[in-house]
């Protein structure tokens, strides 16, 4: 996953978990339920995140890689609806 220790992410690990989830440090922190200060902290390395901030990110990755999956299948599906072509032939 993102991060090699989940008691003391680091900040580049951080980064990149925005980075991959396309999350603005206000995003990022509004998902996590922090201030936007805290959030800049931990991309500073001021303060740690705590486990409990990084297995949160964990299941945000997660919601946000279910959600694209979803849509991909639906378009997916979508996609070989409009290339079948159906017939009714009625019955007498």
């Amino acid at each position: 996953m993102f991060f090699v220790d989940l008691d003391k992410p680091n900040p580049d690990e951080i980064k990149n978990w925005m980075k991959i989830n396309n999350l603005t440090v206000n995003s990022a922190a509004r998902k996590l339920g922090i201030s936007k200060r805290q959030f800049s902290r931990f991309l500073s390395g001021e303060t740690s995140a705590k486990r409990i901030h990084t297995l949160a990110m964990q299941m945000i990755w997660l919601i946000i890689e279910n959600k694209k999956m979803d849509r991909h299948e639906n378009y997916v599906e979508k996609k070989d609806q409009r290339k079948v072509k159906k017939i009714s032939i009625p019955i007498k």
